[in-house]
């Protein structure tokens, strides 16, 4: 019997580590009255959570993690934050890496937990994230941090912006909707998910989220640590809290044991589709 025990773990080891390397492409349709005619079809490509490091999620996995996400032929790319595993150490190969991905309106990343140095304690500036942002420079890749940018096609636009991380950060909303009006199509990078349930009604219309690994070891659609306040409501997918609509990502590396349990890696691939008011 403890034979038995012991090839059914070790059967369970071995097929955790190899979905942990199997990264799927996750398609959603997100459809909005506030989205410009001129940009239904865009085509937004979502990576968080590389946590980059030399045995797993290597140089050669974020190069083909690159060329694929290139030969979708994206409009928009955005990166949803820790990008390495060790802090300060591995942020500048990972960005000359990442800065071959090429998308027609440009690419965009966030700051994630992980891409802060040091800690941070409660009433204290955020913590130092000098390291993540120097590698970031002159790479093509625009960091967005507590700010909003237009997005132009053809004549409209859209908002884009970005906080800063929940726990590291200091995040704040009003940089990135200002100037905004509740008939604009804002869309929002938040690493943790837990954000959107501050966000003032109807501010944003989507808000795109990683850090829980969608549970990273699960079962049966239930993870026993998960780091969010609200338990398994942001665990994964797509989540309506009655503010707004947040897509989170399983991400593609991990933390910790390079395992993943019915939590496969994830390239989320958003399609926005306007809708008739």
């Amino acid at each position: 019997m403890a034979a038995v025990v012991v090839i059914a773990a070790a059967g369970l080891v071995v097929a955790a580590y190899l979905e942990a390397r199997s990264v799927i492409v996750q398609p959603y349709t997100f459809a909005s009255s506030d989205l410009p005619r001129q940009f239904d079809g865009l085509k937004i490509v979502y990576l968080s959570d590389v946590h980059r490091r030399a045995h797993y999620f290597s140089d050669e996995d974020i190069k083909d993690l690159v060329a694929r996400v290139n030969a979708m032929r994206p409009d928009l790319v955005l990166l949803g934050g820790d990008y390495a595993y060790d802090k300060g150490r591995e942020e500048a190969q990972v960005f000359s890496l990442l800065s071959g991905l090429r998308a027609k309106l440009g690419v965009y990343a966030v700051l994630g937990n992980n891409d802060y140095q040091g800690s941070r304690t409660k009433n204290v500036p955020p913590a130092d994230s000098s390291a993540t942002r120097d590698a970031i420079a002159n790479t093509g890749i625009r960091l967005l941090d507590n700010e909003g940018v237009w997005i132009y096609k053809d004549g409209a636009r859209i908002r884009l912006g970005d906080v800063s991380d929940l726990e590291m950060g200091d995040p704040r909303i009003a940089p990135v909707i200002s100037g905004t009006t509740t008939k604009d199509f804002v869309l929002l990078l938040s690493h943790n998910p837990d954000f959107s349930e501050t966000l003032p009604a109807a501010a944003v219309d989507l808000v795109l989220s990683g850090h829980t690994h969608g549970g990273q070891i699960t079962f049966f659609g239930w993870t026993p640590f998960i780091p969010s306040k609200y338990g398994q409501k942001y665990r994964t997918g797509l989540v309506r809290n009655g503010k707004t609509t947040t897509i989170v990502s399983n991400g593609l590396g991990t933390k910790v044991l390079p395992l993943r349990l019915f939590a496969r890696p994830q390239i989320v691939v958003v399609t926005l589709r306007c809708q008739t008011r």
